[in-house]
């Protein structure tokens, strides 16, 4: 395991005594250097990254709790929305996006997650279903797999892991081996499946994950997961529960009489009960 985690254990830094939980983060610090506002209710976790060159964000996380965060990114990490020098966002839905109107600097995304998020593509970001305007944002840089961002001190690798949505990418470490995982591996569940998303997309994004070597992973919802072993059999488990899934679609799809079997209508054109 990493010099650096078997020295350091995560420990908080605060509860947002302010706004509540509902309303509110948790701040961890995950390793040096490595912050976590950690969302407790509705929304996903945030990280900040302080490198020597770049400071990063991975996801603005949900404009309710942007107070929150802010809150706690100037009294307890010391630094204004302006020291922010670079965003990622992890895939295009509005619980990861919807703050990023907060922050002037480059915002960067998949491709596949930049076009809808500029398209304000709502079948796919579900902010109105939410009550969240997703107009007018912009994704500066359009990212690929394996692009390389430098911080200085560390390096965050672009995995494209499509899956939840098209759009998703995890950020994996690859000197320290710890991952930033988005939503497509979590801790004892498997990622829900939305559109423009694919349960057999998803299954290749994990076994792309099974051949890193992986120390620690940080999800955007739930808990994060230390020790080779541990994270191996948790990627282990995601595959073999969403095979199962995958498996139990085809025999419900296979098991329809033929003049049953029609094609559904275009998802644009389906009905709100349907989506």
């Amino acid at each position: 395991m990493d010099k650096e985690v078997k020295e350091f254990e995560p420990r908080l830094i605060k509860e947002d005594d302010i706004y509540g939980e509902k309303a509110g983060y948790r701040l961890n610090l995950l390793r040096p250097n490595v912050y976590q506002f950690y969302s407790r209710t509705a929304g996903c976790h945030v990280f900040l990254i302080i490198g020597d060159e770049l400071n990063v964000l991975i996801d603005t996380g949900i404009i309710t709790k942007f107070n929150s965060f802010n809150y706690l990114l100037t009294t307890e990490v010391g630094l204004k929305v302006e020291d922010i020098d670079l965003v990622i966002n992890t895939h295009e839905h509005f619980d990861h996006i919807s703050s990023n109107a907060y922050f002037h600097c480059p915002i960067a995304a998949h491709r596949w997650a930049a076009v809808k998020i500029q398209h304000s593509d709502e079948l796919i970001t579900k902010g109105k279903k939410w009550g969240v305007d997703l107009t007018d944002l912009r994704i500066n840089l359009w990212l690929e797999d394996r692009n390389i961002i430098d911080l200085g001190n560390m390096f965050l690798k672009v995995v494209e892991t499509p899956g939840h949505t098209s759009g998703c990418i995890c950020l994996y470490e690859p000197y320290k081996n710890y991952l930033f995982s988005g939503d497509t591996l979590f801790k004892g569940a498997i990622s829900n499946i939305y559109e423009s998303g694919s349960i057999s997309e998803y299954i290749d994004s994990l076994e792309i994950l099974n051949t890193l070597k992986l120390e620690c992973f940080y999800p955007s919802h739930g808990r994060s997961v230390f020790g080779l072993d541990l994270v191996a059999q948790e990627i282990a488990n995601s595959i073999e529960v969403a095979k199962m899934e995958l498996n139990s679609f085809i025999n419900k799809v296979r098991s329809k009489p033929l003049d049953k079997a029609r094609p559904p209508p275009s998802l644009y054109n389906r009905e709100e009960e349907d989506l």
